[in-house]
C-alpha cells in the first residue's frame, strides 16, 4: 500500500475548493431524498415563516426547516424512510400528514394548506404517499425493499433486480436475465461500464486492473440492503466517469426500536436428479448441499441519538459434478496405437494411423527419412511424407524419457468410453466447495439536528476450492474490505455540507498446489532460470483430443491487490428559488498485480506431427498422444510477467443549479468538468513507442524486397513517475433538463447531457513489453520438416528472458505483437437525452412514457493493431498485389546484420537468439510494414474510435401494496447500432467479433449491436394471498390455523424479449491483417 503522503496532497484540492465557501460538508453522488413544496393558507395566500418538521417514523430523528418569503420550504438530504411531516404557523391549526415515504434519490414536491385557528389544534392529513418525481429531469427506477426480501434471487444476489429498469438487458452469449454485478447492457452502453455506489460511496473498481470497465468489488447480502435506484439517462452533474448508469444503494441503519432477522436457506439431494453423465456411467447422485444463513440486528445505542446494525451471512456450498473426459489406454502409455481408432469422413470406423516424423531422441532411433512429394509440372517440392510406424506401434527407444515418466501421472481408464474412439473413457465424482462470508456493519451519530456522522464497515471473503482430477488444485480466493465515514453539517436551514471518505481493499491470490516436482520427472532444470519459477508447478501440457494434466487453470499463483480512495466534498446552498449543488470527487487507484503465467512451460500438442503429410494432415491421421510420446509439441512457452504496481487516479468538480421557476416548471442545470491520470508504475516498468522518432539506423538495400530504408520508430523507458499516457483534459458535461408540473398527478420532463466513460488508462495489469514476455519454445523452425527443441532442452541457444530495457530506445526491436503502448488516449463520449411523461394514475399506481436515446463515440476498439496514426499493418495494395502465399515467402533479411554477425558487417546491436531476426530470410510480409524492425502487427492499447447510437421507447409501470397486490416493471422497444461491441477487455463484448473487415474503412462496421433486443419486457409481482385472519377470506380465523394457512404470498419475476442477433464468422482468416466475414447465405449455386 503507498504511504499516506503520497496520496494526501492527490486530494487536497477537493477539500480546498470546497472550504471556499462557508461551512458545509456533505458528498458527490446524492442518494437521499429531496422534498420540496410551498405553504399556503385556505384563500391560496402564501404562509412565510411557518414551521415544517420532518420526523424519521424509526428512529424519530427529526429536521426542520422554517418557509421563506414566498412559503416555499426544501429537505434537501433526508435519508430514505418514511416520515411524518408536521407543519406549524401562528394563527392556524397545526397540521400533520404522516406516512410519506421518501425512496433514494427521490426528489418530489408536496404543498400544504393550513386552517385558521389555534396552533394547538392538530388536523391530521391522510394521503398516498407521492409517487412522482416533480423536480428532476433524470430518468430511474427504484427497487424498494419488498422486492429485494420477497422476491425469488439466485443465490440472494439483489443485482439481478437491475432488470426491472427500462433499457437494461442481457449480454449477447450470457443468457437471458443472467447478472453478476456490472456485467448488463444499460440503455445502449456497454456492459462492464455501470457504477455501483452504496451509500453515495464507490463499491465498483477497475475490472481486473484493466481501466475502462468496471465490476462490484463486494456482493451485498439482502439482509443490508434497504432499497436501490438504478439511473440511466441525463442524470445530476454530480455523476460521471461511467457509462453513462449509476445504481445508487441504500443500506439499512438501526432504529429507535430494536429489530433484526433470521435466515436459513437451504437445498439437498433428496430434491435432485441425478445428472445425464453420471447417469451414463452408472455413477449415483452426487451429494450436493447448499446452506445459506445469517441474520442482521439494529437498534439504539442511545434513543433518537446513536444506533446500530449489524448483519451477518455465510454461505456453504459443496457443488458434485461429475468430470469426464478423455485419458491415455494402457496400450497408449507404451507407444502401442494399434487399438486406436477414430472416423474417416463418411463417419465409418478407421485405424488411426501414426507415422514417424523423424524425432530427436536421447536414445538411438532407427534410421529414419522423409520422402519429398513433388509438384509434377514444375518439379518442386510441395510436402513432405512421412513414414508409417510399424504395427503403430512407436519402438520403445524413440519413446521421449520425460513424456514416458509423465505419462504415467494420467489415472487409468475407468470405462471403455466410445466403442470406436474410446472417447470419453474416464469419469470421476468431484466435488467443489464455495464458502462465502458476508459482514456489514453500521453506525449514525446524530450529533444534533445540524450534525450527523455515519460510518459503515464490509467485508466479503468468497473461496473458490477447485479440485483437479488428476495432479494438481487450486484455490481462488476472493476478499474485499471497505470503511466508509460520511459527515453531514447543517449550519443553517439553507445551508449544507457533507463530506464522504472510503476505501476498498480487494485482495485476490490464485493459490496453486501439485504433489509433484517437475525436476523429478527429468523436466529440464533450464526452466529455473525463469526469475518467476514456482517450485512443484507443473507444465501446462495439453493436447488436442485429450484431457491435459493441469486442468481449469490459466496459470501458476496469481495475485491481485487493488486499493481505491474516494474524497468527496459537496456544498448545497438555498438561495430562494435555487437549489445550487458545488462538490467535487477524486478517486484513487493502486493495482498491484502479479500474474506470471506458465512459469513451468505450457506445451500443446497435436496429431499433425504424426500425421503422414508434413503439410496437408489428413484430419483421421496422427495423434496427440504419440506426438507427446516423441517428445515433440505444436508449440510452448514459459511465462516471464513481473509484477506491476500502478496508481492511477480520477478528478471532477460539478455546479449544479434546481431551479423552481414556477410551482410547476424546475429546471435542471449542471456543469461538470472531470479529468483522469493515467496511471504511474512504481518499479519503472512502463514503456511507450515514439513513432515518429528517428532510430538513427539506417539499413542498406539487400535484394528486390529491400531498397535501403532509414528507420523511424523507438522505444520510451518510463520512470516511476511517468504517466502511462497523457491526460484528457477536454471533458466538460453540460447537463439541461426540465420538469413540468401539469399537475399534483402529472409531470412531463426532458434532459440532455454529455457523460464520459472512465478511462482506460486507469489501471493495466501488464507492464511494458520490455518486462514481460512469453519465451516461446520453438520445436521447428522449418514448418515441422525437422525438430529443433526437445523437452529435455526446450531452448537450444539459452533461455532468453525479457529485455528489460537494455537496448535503450531500440527496445522491442525483433518482436511481433510488442506492447507498443501510445501516449494519445480519449475518454469515451456520451451524448445523452430524453424527454417523457410521468402520471399517477391511481393513487397506488403509476406509468411512465419516455423516449430515451444516446449517442456514443470514442469508445475503445478491442482490436489491437490499431493506433491512432501509426498502425503495422500492411497495406491493401500489397495485400492485393502479393496476396497471402506472396506475403509469406521468405526473403533475404535486410536485419539480420544487426541480430547476429554478417561477414563485413560492423558488431549486432542485439543479442537476441529467439528472434527471427537472426536468420538470413524473413517473410516478405514484415519488410512490407511501416515499422518493419517490429515483425507482426502491434499489441498494446486500442483505438478510441468505436461509435454507438441506441434509441428507444420505455414504459415504466409500478403500482404500490394495495389490496395485496403490488408490481413493478418495464417494457422497451429499441435498437440499438454500434461499429464495434468490444471494449478494452475481452470479457467487454461476448460475441469478440472485433477485427475489422477494412482497416481504412472503419465506418464500414457499423451494424446492429450484438447486445441489441428490440423488445423486452420485464415485471415482479406480489400477491397476498386473501386467506387469513383479517383479509377477506376467513377475517375471524382463530390465530392457531392462521398461522398456518395466513399471510401466505406469490411471486414471480419474468422476462420475455426477442432474441439477439447471432454472430457469424469465418472458421479461418485468409488475410495478412484485418479480417473475413461470410457474406453469403444460402447455397452458393442456387442463384
Amino acid at each position: 500500500m503507498y504511504h499516506p503522503r503520497h496520496w494526501i496532497p492527490s486530494v487536497a484540492p477537493i477539500f480546498v475548493v470546497a472550504s471556499l465557501f462557508p461551512p458545509s460538508m456533505a458528498a458527490q453522488a446524492t442518494y437521499t431524498a429531496e422534498l420540496r413544496g410551498t405553504v399556503t393558507d385556505a384563500s391560496g395566500a402564501l404562509v412565510p415563516g411557518a414551521t415544517v418538521t420532518a420526523t424519521n417514523d424509526e428512529t424519530k430523528v427529526l429536521q426542520t426547516r422554517k418557509t421563506d418569503e414566498a412559503g416555499r420550504y426544501l429537505f434537501n438530504a433526508l435519508p430514505p424512510a418514511s416520515y411524518t411531516i408536521r407543519v406549524e404557523a401562528s394563527g392556524f391549526k397545526t397540521l400533520v400528514r404522516p406516512n410519506v415515504v421518501l425512496r433514494v434519490s427521490f426528489q418530489t414536491d408536496l404543498d400544504f394548506s393550513l386552517e385558521l385557528g389555534q396552533v394547538t389544534q392538530t388536523v391530521e392529513v391522510m394521503g398516498a404517499a407521492p409517487l412522482v418525481n416533480t423536480v428532476s429531469a433524470a430518468l430511474g427506477t427504484e427497487v424498494t425493499n419488498r422486492y429485494i426480501t420477497e422476491m425469488p434471487l439466485l443465490d440472494r444476489q439483489i443485482t439481478g433486480l437491475a432488470f426491472l429498469a427500462p433499457g437494461v438487458t442481457s449480454v449477447a452469449g450470457s443468457g437471458v436475465g443472467t447478472l453478476g454485478g456490472t456485467n448488463f447492457a444499460s440503455n445502449g452502453q456497454r456492459n462492464g461500464t455501470a457504477e455501483f455506489r452504496f451509500d453515495g460511496v464507490l463499491a465498483t473498481l477497475p475490472e481486473g486492473g484493466e481501466g475502462g470497465n468496471t465490476f462490484l468489488s463486494y456482493k451485498p447480502s439482502v439482509e443490508d440492503i434497504q432499497e436501490f435506484k438504478l439511473q440511466n439517462n441525463s442524470f445530476s452533474a454530480e455523476y460521471g466517469s461511467n457509462g453513462g448508469t449509476v445504481v445508487n444503494i441504500v443500506t439499512k441503519s438501526g432504529a429507535n426500536q430494536f429489530h433484526g432477522s433470521g435466515f436459513y436457506f437451504f437445498r439437498r439431494p433428496a430434491l435432485d436428479a441425478n445428472d445425464f453423465f453420471a447417469n451414463r456411467s452408472g455413477e449415483p447422485k452426487g451429494a450436493y448441499a447448499h446452506d445459506q444463513y445469517g441474520g442482521s440486528l439494529g437498534g439504539p445505542i442511545r434513543k433518537q441519538k446513536t444506533f446500530f446494525f449489524f448483519d451477518l451471512e455465510k454461505v456453504r456450498d459443496t457443488s458434485p459434478g461429475t468430470f469426464t473426459t478423455t485419458v491415455p489406454t494402457a496400450l497408449q502409455r507404451t507407444g502401442n496405437f494399434s487399438q486406436t481408432y477414430t472416423y474417416d469422413d463418411e463417419g465409418n470406423p478407421v485405424l488411426q494411423q501414426i507415422f514417424n516424423p523423424c524425432p530427436i531422441t536421447v536414445n538411438p532411433a532407427p534410421p529414419c527419412s522423409l520422402s519429398p512429394v513433388l509438384d509434377p509440372s514444375s518439379g518442386e517440392v510441395t510436402d513432405y511424407n512421412r513414414q508409417a510406424f510399424a504395427g503403430n506401434v512407436i519402438p520403445p527407444s524413440m519413446i521421449d524419457p520425460i513424456a514416458q515418466k509423465t505419462i504415467s501421472l494420467f489415472p487409468m481408464p475407468t470405462g471403455p468410453g466410445d466403442p470406436v474412439t474410446g472417447y470419453n473413457n474416464f469419469s470421476k465424482k468431484l466435488v467443489y466447495a464455495s464458502p462465502t462470508y458476508r459482514l456489514d456493519g453500521r453506525i449514525d451519530q446524530n450529533f444534533s439536528e445540524r450534525s450527523r456522522l455515519t460510518g459503515r464497515f464490509s467485508m466479503h471473503r468468497e473461496t473458490d476450492d477447485v479440485p483437479d482430477p488428476f495432479l494438481a488444485a487450486y484455490k481462488n480466493v476472493f476478499k474485499t474490505r471497505q470503511i466508509a465515514l460520511e459527515h453531514s453539517w447543517t449550519p443553517s436551514p439553507s445551508l449544507l455540507w457533507t463530506n464522504r471518505i472510503s476505501f476498498i481493499r480487494y485482495f485476490n491470490p490464485t493459490l496453486y498446489s501439485s504433489p509433484v516436482d517437475p525436476l523429478t520427472l527429468g523436466w529440464p532444470s533450464i526452466l529455473i532460470l525463469n526469475p518467476w519459477y514456482e517450485k512443484k508447478a507443473f507444465p501446462d501440457i495439453g493436447f488436442s483430443n485429450y484431457q491435459g494434466l493441469v486442468t481449469d487453470l490459466c496459470c501458476t499463483t496469481s495475485v491481485e491487490a487493488d486499493n481505491q480512495w474516494m474524497f468527496a466534498s459537496l456544498v448545497n446552498k438555498v438561495i430562494r428559488s435555487h437549489n445550487f449543488k458545488l462538490g467535487g470527487e477524486r478517486r484513487i487507484y493502486f493495482n498491484n498485480f502479479f500474474q506470471p503465467g506458465d512459469t513451468s512451460g505450457g506445451f500443446d500438442f497435436g496429431p499433425d506431427i504424426t500425421a503422414q503429410s508434413v503439410f496437408n494432415a489428413a484430419d483421421f491421421q496422427g495423434n496427440d498422444l504419440a506426438s507427446f510420446l516423441l517428445g515433440w509439441a505444436d508449440d510452448g512457452g514459459v511465462g516471464a510477467v513481473p509484477a506491476v504496481a500502478n496508481k492511477s487516479m480520477e478528478t471532477s468538480f460539478f455546479g449544479q443549479d434546481e431551479w423552481k421557476v414556477s410551482q410547476r416548471l424546475t429546471l435542471n442545470l449542471g456543469l461538470r468538468y472531470e479529468w483522469s491520470t493515467p496511471y504511474t508504475e512504481r518499479y519503472n516498468h512502463n514503456q511507450f513507442s515514439c513513432f515518429s522518432c528517428d532510430s538513427g539506423i539506417m539499413v542498406p538495400a539487400l535484394g528486390p524486397d529491400w531498397p535501403g530504408k532509414e528507420i523511424f520508430g523507438t522505444s520510451i523507458l518510463a520512470s516511476s513517475k511517468q504517466r502511462h499516457a497523457n491526460p484528457d483534459y477536454s471533458n466538460l458535461a453540460p447537463r439541461l433538463g426540465f420538469a413540468y408540473r401539469l399537475n399534483d398527478k402529472t409531470v412531463v420532463r426532458g434532459g440532455a447531457g454529455i457523460y464520459y466513460g472512465m478511462n482506460y488508462a486507469t489501471n493495466w495489469q501488464y507492464g511494458g513489453q520490455a518486462w514481460n514476455k512469453n519465451i516461446n519454445i520453438i520445436f521447428s523452425k522449418d514448418g515441422n520438416i525437422t525438430q529443433y527443441s526437445t523437452l529435455e532442452n526446450p531452448f537450444p541457444v539459452g533461455f532468453v528472458g525479457p529485455q528489460q530495457g537494455r537496448y535503450g530506445p531500440l527496445t522491442l526491436w525483433g518482436y511481433a505483437n510488442g506492447n507498443h503502448n501510445s501516449l494519445e488516449f480519449r475518454n469515451g463520449t456520451i451524448y445523452q437525452w430524453n424527454f417523457g411523461i410521468e402520471r399517477q394514475v391511481s393513487p397506488s399506481t403509476l406509468i411512465e412514457v419516455n423516449y430515451s436515446a444516446n449517442r456514443s463515440t470514442h469508445l475503445p476498439w478491442n482490436f489491437k493493431p490499431l493506433l491512432r496514426g501509426n498502425r503495422n499493418y500492411i497495406s491493401v495494395a500489397d495485400r492485393q498485389k502479393w496476396g497471402s502465399s506472396g506475403l509469406a515467402e521468405l526473403v533475404p533479411n535486410p536485419f539480420q546484420y544487426l541480430f547476429t554477425q554478417v561477414p563485413g558487417m560492423p558488431v549486432p546491436i542485439f543479442n537476441e537468439p529467439d528472434s527471427i531476426y537472426n536468420d538470413s530470410t524473413i517473410p516478405r510480409r514484415d519488410l512490407l510494414r511501416p515499422f518493419p524492425q517490429f515483425p507482426g502487427v502491434f499489441g498494446g492499447l486500442p483505438f478510441f474510435a468505436a461509435t454507438g447510437s441506441y434509441n428507444s421507447l420505455q414504459v415504466r409501470f409500478e403500482r404500490r401494496t394495495s389490496h395485496g397486490l403490488s408490481f413493478t416493471g418495464n417494457y422497451t422497444f429499441s435498437k440499438f447500432i454500434s461499429t464495434s461491441d468490444e471494449g478494452a477487455n475481452a470479457w467487454i463484448g461476448k460475441l469478440q467479433g472485433g477485427a475489422p473487415q477494412d482497416l481504412n474503412n472503419l465506418a464500414a462496421e457499423k451494424s446492429i449491436s450484438g447486445n441489441d433486443t428490440p423488445h423486452r419486457l420485464a415485471f415482479a409481482v406480489i400477491y397476498e394471498l386473501p386467506f387469513g385472519r383479517g383479509r377477506l377470506l376467513g377475517r375471524n380465523m382463530n390465530r392457531g390455523l392462521d398461522a398456518v394457512i395466513g399471510g401466505w404470498r406469490v411471486t414471480t419475476f419474468t422476462t420475455l424479449q426477442t432474441g439477439q442477433p447471432i454472430d457469424v464468422r469465418t472458421s479461418s482468416n485468409h488475410v495478412t491483417d484485418g479480417s473475413q466475414r461470410p457474406n453469403l447465405t444460402g447455397h452458393p449455386c442456387s442463384g
